[in-house]
């Protein structure tokens, strides 16, 4: 079972590596939210838009680096939460859970300033989002 500081030390070396996320990158998106958010594990893998999650979410902890910002998100009826992250084009962000912290969500911020990823379950859980901006290295969230 990893420690909480290896988990953490994994998702930054996933961050800082860019190893290709377990699903592909979600911008910000305007789609319709269902009637009935998703709850916990029923959320893993989805954006919060498809999961109902998106509105009146909660940023648990913020980092900033060179002048670029890491949000972990959260929405506590959702039980789940996702990684915003604000900078430079080519920026990438993490998310991951203390269930399996090697199975991230990335995002990528390919034109624009800003992008997130799909939801982690965060149902009995902690998650941890991390950022690596060009040039400038990686910081990451405490795990909350």
């Amino acid at each position: 079972m990893h420690t909480v500081s290896t988990a953490v030390a994994t998702l930054a070396l996933a961050a800082s590596s860019l190893i290709p996320a377990a699903h592909p990158t979600t911008a910000h998106t305007s789609a319709k939210a269902p009637l009935l958010a998703c709850k916990g594990p029923a959320c893993n893998g989805l954006t919060p838009e498809e999961g109902g999650c998106a509105d009146n979410a909660d940023t648990l902890d913020a980092r900033n680096l060179a002048g670029a910002t890491v949000e972990l998100r959260y929405k506590a009826a959702c039980r789940a939460a996702w990684v915003r992250v604000h900078g430079p084009v080519g920026t990438v962000g993490t998310v991951a859970n203390t269930a399996n912290p090697q199975n991230t969500y990335e995002t990528r911020i390919d034109r624009g300033s800003d992008a997130h990823s799909r939801m982690v379950n965060d149902m009995d859980l902690k998650a941890a989002a991390c950022m690596t901006v060009p040039g400038a290295g990686t910081v990451c969230t405490d795990w909350k």
